[in-house]
């Protein structure tokens, strides 16, 4: 029977909570992932939250590095600026979330908003939770699945695989410079890997050009795709699952970020 994909919304919800362990799982070059354990603030923050899906992700607002409150407006709502990071897992009855933060720039002078917060801050520091709005949730067993993702895929990539199962077939293609065994991304016998080195200056186009490479599915309703890197990539992977026959709700395709 063809697998599912089902979509489900989930009402708003805002989580207080703060960082309670920092891992740094890899590097590569000025790159790094950091593992982030956030607890709740008070028991039961976590109550009703819920991940189902390989790709769930939830946005995040944090203080300053030094461990300083979230900034939030007379009334009390959050006015700092969140970012989105996947769910690594969670549970909700021990009160914690893991994400996996990627960190940009070198240790002491890391980039954006949450990268030196996640790199540096004491452990303690607060820090707001929303979502997640939605889940799209893989029902059955794909005939064959190909998981194409730069670096900020990786988590949802990892996260696949482990509800994909060992028995998985078909291909895995990722532009990234990090080591997989090192974030914990153990790719099944039945998969075919490549490794693409990035391109700074052309961020998914290899991505692209290799999801491109592919045969086309013996049948379309048996072939899982999941690709999701630079928005660029969103364009030419909508054009491939037209071209294959794969109705593009019955995919994962999106534009993570944006050049």
């Amino acid at each position: 029977m063809p697998y599912s994909l089902a979509r489900h919304p989930f009402p708003p919800a805002e989580r207080r909570l703060v960082l309670a362990e920092r891992t740094v799982l890899a590097r590569a070059g000025t790159d790094s992932f950091v593992r982030l354990r956030l607890v709740e603030a008070v028991p039961g923050e976590l109550a009703g939250f819920v991940a189902p899906g390989g790709g769930d992700h939830v946005t995040v607002a944090v203080g300053s590095v030094e461990g300083g409150d979230v900034v939030v407006d007379d009334g009390g709502s959050t006015r700092a600026e969140f970012r989105t990071e996947t769910v690594v897992d969670h549970s909700v009855d021990e009160g914690w979330i893991d994400l996996d933060v990627l960190v940009h720039g070198e240790p002491g002078a890391e980039l954006g908003v949450i990268g030196p917060w996640a790199a540096r801050a004491p452990l303690g520091s607060p820090a707001v939770m929303r979502g997640p709005k939605g889940s799209v949730v893989l029902s059955g067993v794909p005939g064959e699945v190909v998981l194409a993702g730069d670096d900020s895929a990786l988590p949802a990539v990892r996260r696949y695989l482990r509800m994909l199962g060992p028995s998985i077939t078909g291909h895995l293609l990722l532009e990234t410079r990090f080591g997989l065994a090192a974030l914990g991304i153990e790719p099944p016998a039945g998969l075919s890997v490549s490794i693409l080195p990035p391109d700074p200056q052309r961020s998914s186009a290899a991505l692209a050009e290799a999801l491109a490479a592919l045969r086309a599915p013996a049948d379309p309703l048996e072939r899982f795709v999941f690709a999701c890197g630079e928005q660029s990539l969103v364009a030419p992977g909508r054009a491939l699952l037209a071209a294959w026959g794969i109705d593009v709700e019955r995919a994962v395709l999106k534009g993570y970020w944006k050049r």
